[in-house]
């Protein structure tokens, strides 16, 4: 499947840009850098024809419309060298523009990539969020600009591993600014593999941001009225406390589900995603919640991609998640201004109930099973019947259900009310098979039962105490 065009690294955030704004009228010191030797005299001639002739093309009325592409290597070089932070935010700044502009630039700085991603890393490495959020962009931009000549080469690991830490910052501003990045970045293929094959743990904040994002949405809207009280800073930049903790949550679930819709256009990351992020469940909860279109418009991209590239691995997930539900309401619930998100949360509907219409019963607990979320509201759990007709098929293919309900009471991952319902489930096994102690014994769900008879949850505490009474009673019957 093609990707849809993302502008490459475009960044929208307005203190991001008001900030840049400031960098680019700060007056830097280049004569005084000249006399400490930190540049040359031909360095310093040829940064104030770069800067005349960049006023004469911001001046229409001069109709200026020089090839700038001549001096990238030298405000390269100049990365190189400086070590002043103001002067570098300057140099990032108007190789950004040019990058932006005009794709000389770009191709400039893409045929001499080791020293331009050198000087970018060496900026990354600065204690200025601002310097290596700009230096990624403008790497991004690069890449993105002259394609395939480029992403072959370039070390994207190297370069999620810095957007990892961003993405761990308390200043929302730092965690907006690098989503953005990450989402121009991976429209380039070879970068979506990188960071799911070598990122894996950028991938995860990825993840972690926007699970975050759900958890605490209204403690956040709660800071964000707080901060729409009236500043008295007047025109100086937001300090820290300013920007910290303050999450435009439907943006930021946006842009972290931008970067999963983006890499489900990988088959094998599409079959794999929700197996080891969980991020179906996430997103039915956003879904539900979120009044913003645009934020249902890339979940209903993202679960159509993991649906056409991997059903088989993603249709049993999506019913245990409860997606056909999510989208039934959304498509009774809410009138929808964007006609083409109606059809596509009709059209997504259509097709998920395709692939679910021939379950039966069983094949929804084996669902329920394989995804390890195991809830009280199938009806099959609670249902004597059902167990009696279907505790045959438990024992099929080396006994996969009992070694998938034991596997769910040895989880870290497994939930209080999956432990229950596990219990419950293998206390009905014994029930009506009364050789199914014995193979509990053997893989030992018996012993990991009796423990959970001390679990701190009352149900887990009660299913384990009905269970381990089944078994000693069943052995008492024999």
């Amino acid at each position: 499947m093609a990707v849809p065009d993302v502008p490459p690294a475009m960044v929208s955030n307005q203190v991001f840009d008001e900030f840049t704004d400031k960098v680019r009228v700060k007056p830097i010191p280049w004569e005084g850098y000249s006399r400490a030797g930190l540049i040359t005299a031909e360095e310093l001639k040829q940064l104030k024809d770069f800067q005349q002739q960049q006023q004469q093309q911001a001046n229409v009325a001069t109709g200026g419309n020089s090839d700038l592409s001549g001096y990238v290597p030298l405000l390269v070089n100049l990365t190189e060298k400086l070590s002043s932070i103001d002067a570098l935010q300057y140099l990032l700044v108007v190789l950004d523009e040019l990058v932006e502009t005009d794709s000389s630039s770009a191709a400039v700085m893409a045929n001499t990539l080791d020293t331009t991603t050198h000087a970018m890393f060496r900026c990354m490495e600065k204690k200025d969020d601002y310097l290596g959020l700009k230096a990624c962009k403008i790497l991004v931009g690069v890449v993105v600009a002259v394609k395939g000549r480029a992403a072959d080469k370039f070390p994207f690991a190297k370069m999620f591993a810095y957007i990892e830490r961003c993405l761990k910052s308390e200043l929302t501003l730092v965690v907006d600014v690098a989503l953005q990045v990450m989402q121009s970045a991976l429209r380039v293929r070879r970068a979506r593999g990188v960071l799911y094959n070598e990122a894996a743990s950028c991938l995860a904040q990825i993840v972690d941001v926007l699970k975050r994002s759900q958890q605490s949405s209204s403690s956040l809207q709660q800071q964000q009225q707080q901060q729409q009280q009236p500043s008295q800073q007047g025109t100086s930049s937001p300090s820290p406390r300013a920007t910290r903790g303050v999450v435009a949550v439907p943006q930021t679930q946006y842009e972290a589900i931008f970067c999963l819709w983006l890499l489900t256009f990988e088959r094998t990351i599409a079959a794999m995603l929700n197996k080891k992020y969980d991020v179906i469940p996430v997103m039915v909860e956003i879904a539900r919640s979120t009044v913003k279109e645009k934020v249902i418009r890339v979940i209903v991209g993202t679960w159509t991609n993991m649906l056409q590239q991997a059903s088989a691995a993603n249709v049993p997930n999506m019913l245990v998640a409860k997606v056909p539900a999510c989208l039934a309401t959304l498509s009774a619930g809410r009138n929808f201004k964007d006609v083409d998100l109606k059809e596509g949360v009709s059209q997504l509907a259509e097709d998920l109930a395709a692939h679910t219409g021939v379950l039966t019963t069983w094949d929804e607990y084996i669902n329920e099973l394989a995804s390890g979320k195991l809830q009280w509201s199938a009806a099959s759990h609670r249902s004597e019947q059902f167990w009696k007709l279907h505790v045959q098929k438990m024992d099929a293919n080396d006994h996969w259900v009992v070694r998938q309900l034991a596997k769910i009471l040895v989880s870290p991952n497994s939930s209080d009310v999956a432990l229950a319902v596990a219990c419950h489930d293998l206390s009905q096994y014994v029930k009506f098979n009364p050789d199914g102690k014995k193979l509990l014994a053997k893989i030992g769900a018996k012993t990991k039962v009796m423990g959970l008879m001390t679990s701190d949850f009352p149900e887990v505490r009660y299913e384990a105490l009905m269970c381990v009474q089944q078994i000693m009673l069943n052995a008492w019957r024999n």
